[in-house]
């Protein structure tokens, strides 16, 4: 693999991301139509012609930068949960050049059993290792509670606001940062007590 750029596919214990396939389109569409799932998201629920247009976005992002959200699958049964990965956030406003964001969108029937903080940690891996990101950022409405758990799991901690450049929404900027490496035990020196 190139250095910066991410693997196409990673699996988890219960989890497959994976690249986007013509065969997402229905569920894809359904997610994305869901006004509960779409509830913090500024574009509101989307129709299938408009999930179909963020499919292709989706796809062309990992040509242009070499990562992207990936389809995120749940390994025993083969459904499609939604999204999870590292994108540039260009719907925000301020953010600094080269900013990536983790990010995810899930049905509603797979909130609550901890597939976001799961495949959001995997990409988290992906940024540190593989894009060598220093750190990452997660952008999200104030009001979505079950996002902002994700983000405390991940270590993630409020660092900003902004907006969303068509809409206007606020949006929390929160940040993780990579880890430090442990530093080797201290070798003890000459003259120092037993």
């Amino acid at each position: 693999m190139d250095p910066g750029t991410a693997p196409r596919e990673l699996r988890t214990a219960r989890l497959l991301l994976r690249g986007w396939r013509a065969d997402d389109a229905a569920a894809f569409a359904a997610l994305n139509a869901d006004p509960e799932v779409m509830r913090h998201i500024a574009t509101g629920p989307l129709d299938r012609r408009a999930s179909e247009d963020l499919r292709a976005r989706l796809q062309h992002e990992w040509e242009r930068a070499g990562h992207g959200l990936w389809a995120l699958e749940r390994r025993d049964d083969g459904a499609l949960l939604g999204f999870c990965g590292l994108a540039v956030p260009g719907f925000a406003r301020g953010l600094a050049a080269g900013t990536v964001e983790v990010g995810w969108r899930l049905r509603r029937d797979a909130w609550g059993h901890g597939y976001a903080t799961e495949a959001s940690r995997a990409a988290l891996r992906v940024a540190w290792a593989d894009l060598g990101r220093d750190h990452v950022v997660s952008l999200v409405h104030p009001d979505n509670a079950r996002s902002l758990a994700v983000c405390e799991r991940l270590g993630m901690r409020v660092v900003g606001r902004t907006t969303h450049v068509r809409t206007g929404w606020p949006l929390l900027v929160l940040r993780a940062d990579r880890p430090r490496p442990e530093a080797p035990p201290r070798r003890a020196a000459a003259g120092d007590p037993p």
